[in-house]
Parts: C-alpha cells; sequence; structure tokens
C-alpha cells in the first residue's frame, strides 16, 4: 500500500506568496504650482516586472540530468525507458481508482499529486537500489506544468496537515497510513519533506521519506525507503534532490 504514495510522488511528482510594498506617494508640491502637467509629470510610470520564462525542456533532456545524478553511494541512477515509465503511471491511475480512502478528501489529494494532472507534461525518472541493504531511492523530474498545478504544489504542506492520519483500503485489506513533515532534507530553498509510514494487517510496517521542490519550473521529486535507519532515508532523498537541483538551469 505504501507503492501508492511512493509510486504519486516517484512518477508525478507527482510525487510550499509573497508580496511588494506599493509605490511611494509624490511629495506634494505648493499648492500654487501644482497643476495638472505637474502632477503627471512628478508621477514616474512603473516599469512591469519581467515574469522569468522556464526553460522547456524535453524528456531527453530531463533523462539526460538524472542520468548525471548519483546516489549516497557514489553510483549513478539508472534512468527508466520513456515506455516504462508509461507503464508506472498507467498502473498508478488503476491503482488510486481502486482504492478506498478515509477521510475521502484524502484521496483526491493523492490523485491531484499524480497521473491525470501530468498529462502532456515531460518526465524523467532514475532509481538506485542497494541488495544489501535493501535500500531503494528515486529521483522523477517533470517539467511543463501550468502555473496552476505548480501552485497546489507548493501548497503541499497545507494540504498533507489535513490528511495526517488515514485508512485505505483495497481488495478488502485495510491499512492505516500516517504523514510527517521531516525536516532537514536536502538544502534547496522551498523544498518540503514527509515521512509516510504504513501499518499493514499482518503487523508489517513500512516507511518511505519523500522530498519535492519546484526549482526554475520543473518539479524535482526524490524517494527514499529501506536502508539502516530513518536518518539514512533522509540523508539519501536530501543528497538526490540536491543534485538534481544543482543541475537544472
Amino acid at each position: 500500500m505504501l507503492g501508492i504514495f511512493g509510486a504519486c510522488a516517484f512518477v508525478a511528482v507527482g510525487m510550499s506568496a509573497c508580496g511588494g510594498a506599493g509605490p511611494q506617494a509624490a511629495e506634494s508640491a505648493p499648492a500654487a504650482s501644482a497643476g495638472p502637467a505637474a502632477s503627471a509629470a512628478s508621477t514616474p510610470t512603473p516599469t512591469p516586472t519581467p515574469t522569468p520564462t522556464a526553460k522547456a525542456y524535453t524528456a531527453d533532456e530531463l533523462a539526460a540530468i538524472v542520468g548525471q545524478v548519483r546516489d549516497a553511494a557514489d553510483r549513478r541512477l539508472s534512468v527508466l525507458p520513456s515506455g516504462d515509465i508509461k507503464t508506472t503511471l498507467d498502473q498508478t491511475k488503476s491503482m488510486l481508482a481502486s482504492i478506498d480512502v478515509k477521510p475521502a478528501a484524502c484521496k483526491e489529494l493523492a490523485a491531484a499529486s499524480t497521473v491525470p494532472s501530468v498529462d502532456g507534461a515531460t518526465m524523467a525518472v532514475g532509481m538506485s537500489t542497494d541488495a544489501g541493504t535493501g535500500a531503494v531511492t528515486a529521483l522523477s523530474l517533470v517539467a511543463g506544468l501550468d502555473q496552476d498545478f505548480l501552485a497546489r504544489i507548493k501548497d503541499q504542506p497545507a494540504q498533507l496537515a489535513k490528511c495526517s492520519s488515514m485508512t485505505m483500503a483495497v481488495s478488502g485489506m485495510e491499512v492505516a497510513v500516517t504523514v510527517t513533515p521531516v525536516e532537514g532534507v536536502g538544502s534547496v530553498p522551498g523544498t518540503f519533506a514527509y515521512r509516510t509510514d504504513t501499518a499493514l494487517p499482518d503487523g508489517q510496517k513500512q516507511s518511505t521519506v519523500t522530498a519535492q521542490v519546484v526549482q526554475k519550473g520543473v518539479v524535482v521529486t526524490s524517494v527514499a525507503s529501506g536502508g539502516a535507519s530513518e536518518d539514512d532515508a533522509v540523508r539519501r532523498a536530501g543528497a538526490l534532490l540536491d543534485a538534481a537541483g544543482a543541475l537544472v538551469k
């Protein structure tokens, strides 16, 4: 069941307001010399601030970035073929459709961060596994998303706070899921990270650390599970996020 949230963050990432001071009022001129022409001349014309345009990355360009990233053991990530990514997206969509989530709004939150919302975007995914420790680390880059979607991603902390405790049921099996914010994951400004803990009916527990940031219009997501400890997963997720963030121009 943990794969649901892991896959959402992994494949989509799927899966943080500024204001400026208003213009200062011009000093009043003496009443005798003030007039329409003088007032117009004394009011500076504001210069519009240009909006930076994010680079339009192709899937191949994103894959090239992923291919440069190394995991915590200094191994290059294995870049997934585009066909495998599509298969995973389709499987995740089917998985989400078959799951009953309580509170119901939390299912909408999970769905909003995954497949339907990234149709038409470009994407690349890389993975690293350590057979010795059971550590799995994944990185996804998604470009070409519209501003509304990017704004929803930045609003994740507030949204996930409403879904810190959930139950999920599929095929007659019900599990408890908790989501906890995690601090200190990576160093890219604006990064949001959380730990997803899943308690299975047989008593097993699974934990995944997910970190995400919007870097120059590209959604960068890292996911880490397994390994020696939670601190280890936090370190691995943060290292991937930092490495990828530095390569997105």
